[in-house]
């Protein structure tokens, strides 16, 4: 069912988000955030050992109802607030509302994930519209409908993730489906899976790529994995909601109210992660966050975006424009400070400057080839 040309479209910046959102080393700083869909709240863990912090956001002035994705910009954490219309705006330290960010007269109807694509825009899934929505990741003001209304017969759009052929693919709630579609305009491509591949119309819900570039879907009380190359998939007997790429490799999982680790090599589960403490009401979907470290806003615009990942790549190991920790060198440390950071703002009160562990040599070796050849690359079976 796949396409033949399967020619790495993305973008410099996208392309190493892809690839070293896996290189982190062991023990970042992080918060993870946890949607508590039943308790109208927000908890907060570590992102490293999954020990419980805080409840977050506990929904004092009740306008968060049902709250599904959650993006930590630096500058806010902006949650969906599905039944209210709504994608609001949280201090991301202290949990106080600060307002709405998006609301109905958008046009989204029962938010459910929001990421920034490689545009550096902020998709979001409108999942009674059955749309993909697009807004401006700074403002929140209304771009387009990427995704039109059921295109591909996309029936409740939940989990979405851009793929390393550079298409976005959407798990469809009610319609039991993985469908594709053009990364640059939208347009529906060809259907991933359906009810005939064992989806469940009605609980197809998180959908991500792993570290092996492999396609991670739940659906219908099993997490399915599927080769975007050789367009074959195999199950595994584990039910869940949201998935996240894991910090240091491997796939999260959603599941029993707490989240289990998926290797993507051996496809063994993990125990649970989440630590006593706090109380989440049907766990859905929840957003690794490393914005509390060094600031990779290199440009000092207040975001950290591609601009900042060039600023970077012109002063690796000559300058020390790019020094992201100040410890004199322009090096993959800083790298993988962009990395965490990418798509977000940074207010100065969001950033505390730590040292960041240094990652292997290896590591650091592929960064900077990845770096010089990044925008060369293409997948090995693409046609010239």
């Amino acid at each position: 069912m796949c396409e033949q040309n399967k020619q790495f479209r993305g973008s410099l910046g996208y392309s190493l988000y892809l690839v070293l959102a896996f290189a982190m080393p062991a023990h970042s700083q992080g918060n993870l955030f946890v949607s508590s869909f039943g308790g109208n709240q927000v908890l907060r863990y570590d992102a490293t050992t999954g020990a419980f912090i805080d409840t977050l956001i506990t929904n004092t002035g009740g306008q968060l109802v049902e709250p599904h994705g959650l993006f930590d910009r630096g500058t806010d954490l902006l949650v969906a607030s599905a039944v209210t219309d709504e994608v609001l705006r949280y201090n991301r330290v202290t949990g106080e509302l600060l307002g709405t960010f998006i609301g109905p007269a958008s046009g989204i109807d029962y938010p459910v994930y929001m990421a920034i694509g490689p545009d550096d825009l902020l998709y979001v899934s409108s999942q009674q519209s059955d749309e993909v929505i697009r807004f401006n990741r700074e403002s929140g003001a209304l771009v387009d409908i990427f995704v039109t209304t059921g295109s591909g017969g996309l029936d409740g759009p939940s989990g979405f993730a851009f793929g390393p052929d550079g298409r976005l693919y959407v798990a469809g709630r009610y319609s039991g489906t993985v469908t594709a579609y053009n990364g640059t305009t939208g347009v529906y491509e060809e259907t991933i899976a359906d009810p005939n591949d064992g989806l469940g119309v009605g609980n197809t819900f998180g959908l991500q790529f792993g570290d092996n570039d492999d396609l991670y879907f739940a659906s219908n009380g099993q997490t399915f994995r599927y080769d975007i190359d050789e367009d074959t998939f195999i199950t595994l007997p584990t039910s869940g909601i949201g998935l996240e790429p894991g910090p240091t490799g491997g796939m999260f999982l959603a599941t029993a109210d707490n989240l289990r680790l998926i290797d993507t090599g051996d496809n063994s589960v993990g125990p649970p992660f989440l630590g006593a403490g706090g109380v989440i009401n049907t766990l859905n979907f929840f957003h690794f966050s490393f914005l509390d470290g060094p600031s990779a806003d290199f440009d000092d615009d207040g975001d950290v975006d591609t601009v900042d990942l060039t600023t970077w790549e012109a002063a690796y190991g000559n300058t020390s424009l790019g020094d992201a920790d100040n410890d004199g060198d322009t090096d993959g440390v800083d790298l993988l400070a962009w990395q965490r950071q990418y798509g977000a703002g940074l207010a100065d009160s969001a950033v505390v400057v730590n040292a960041v562990p240094e990652p292997s040599p290896a590591n650091i070796v592929l960064m900077a080839l990845l770096i010089f050849s990044a925008h060369k690359k293409r997948r090995p079976d693409s046609p010239e």
